[in-house]
C-alpha cells in the first residue's frame, strides 16, 4: 500500500531551500511515530538534506542518476514502476518528499497522515496536489501549531484517473 505523510502550511507550502521552514516537536514526533519501523521513500534532494539518519526505517531513495548510490538506503530510478509494483502489497510504504514524488505518488496513496501547520511561513516549495474531496477522515487531532490528520482514499483511481 501506498500512503504519504506530509506537513504544510495554510499556502500549502512544504519547504524553503531544500529544508522544512520550521521545527515543531510534537510534528515531528507525529512523523516518526508514522513512519517508525516502515519502509518509507523519498526523493535523492529530500533525502541528501536530512539532518540525519532515519533510525529503523527502510528507506528507499528515487534518484534520476544512475550512479547514485545512497548511504543506508535503497535506490530506485523509476518512480512510477516502484508505486506500480507496490500500490496493492500489505506491506506500507509511506512517501516522505520531496514536492515531484509526493505529485507522482498522489494518485496511487490510499492513506495520508497531513499535519496541517496553522502559520504561514516563506515558502518555495508546495504540496499543490492535494483534493481535500479525495479523502475521508479516520482521525483528527487538534494540537497548539497544527492539525493532524490520518485520512483515507474515498475511492479507487483507476488507470484512466492517472
Amino acid at each position: 500500500m501506498i500512503s504519504f505523510s506530509v506537513a504544510f502550511d495554510p499556502n500549502r507550502g512544504i519547504g524553503y531551500k531544500n529544508v522544512m521552514p520550521w521545527h515543531i516537536k510534537e510534528e515531528m514526533k507525529m512523523f516518526r511515530r508514522n513512519t517508525m519501523y516502515k519502509h518509507i521513500l523519498m526523493g535523492q534532494t529530500t533525502y541528501d538534506n536530512l539532518p540525519g539518519k532515519l533510525k529503523d526505517r527502510y528507506v528507499t531513495v528515487v534518484s534520476i542518476d544512475p550512479d547514485y548510490v545512497p548511504e543506508d538506503a535503497e535506490v530506485t530510478h523509476d518512480l512510477i514502476g516502484f508505486l506500480k509494483e507496490h500500490e496493492n502489497d500489505e506491506t506500507e510504504y509511506v512517501v516522505c518528499g520531496g514536492a515531484s514524488i509526493y505529485r507522482q505518488a498522489y494518485p496511487y496513496a490510499k492513506k495520508a497522515y497531513i499535519s496541517f501547520i496553522k502559520k504561514k511561513y516563506e515558502v518555495d516549495t508546495w504540496f499543490d496536489v492535494y483534493e481535500e474531496d479525495d479523502w475521508n477522515v479516520i482521525l483528527e487531532e487538534d494540537y497548539d501549531e497544527f492539525v493532524y490528520r490520518v485520512l483515507e482514499r474515498k475511492e479507487e483511481k483507476t488507470e484512466e484517473d492517472r
